[in-house]
């Protein structure tokens, strides 16, 4: 028992963020679903710099997961976020917009075509309200974040939504 701990001490925050998320997208839906709606009122009462960086460890965690397993996870997240309100998602949208703006190779490593898959596998209802909060938000950027952001954003996700 020991070793555990001590093999826990030492991983790093993405390493734990991985596991988290493995563990969170293994859940049946019915499970999953509430849990991650838990996770992410949680994650609007963090300060600023501790929403980025969590953020920041789950965008370096999930290179680190079968896509498959992750993508169930994307799904349920992306639904929850269709369920809270504007501001919310443009809260959730803009941390993500922070990190991606400061840190633009973060995208290069994820699995985007999967990424799209799933967007485009959702209602168009919840395509809209997503990409109404992203669009709303990134209209509200300063040019150099936005320009940082929008480089940094492959021109296959650019068209899916519409940026």
């Amino acid at each position: 028992m020991a070793t555990q701990d001590v093999d826990f001490a030492i991983m790093s925050d993405s390493q734990i963020a991985g596991n988290i998320i493995q563990i969170l997208a293994g859940l049946p839906e019915f499970l999953r679903k509430p849990m991650l709606k838990s996770r992410l009122n949680e994650f609007f009462t963090l300060a600023d710099i501790d929403k980025k960086e969590t953020v920041t460890n789950a965008l370096n965690a999930a290179p680190t997961i079968d896509f498959k397993v992750l993508s169930n996870l994307i799904k349920t997240w992306m639904e929850v976020l269709c369920e809270f309100d504007e501001e919310k998602r443009r809260s959730m949208f803009g941390t993500y917009v922070d990190v991606i703006a400061d840190s633009p190779n973060i995208l290069s490593k994820l699995n985007v075509d999967g990424l799209i898959s799933n967007f485009n596998a959702m209602s168009e209802n919840n395509k809209q309200l997503l990409v109404g909060s992203l669009h709303s938000l990134i209209q509200s950027l300063p040019e150099d974040k936005k320009t940082n952001f929008l480089a940094a954003v492959p021109d296959n996700a650019k068209k899916v939504l519409q940026l």
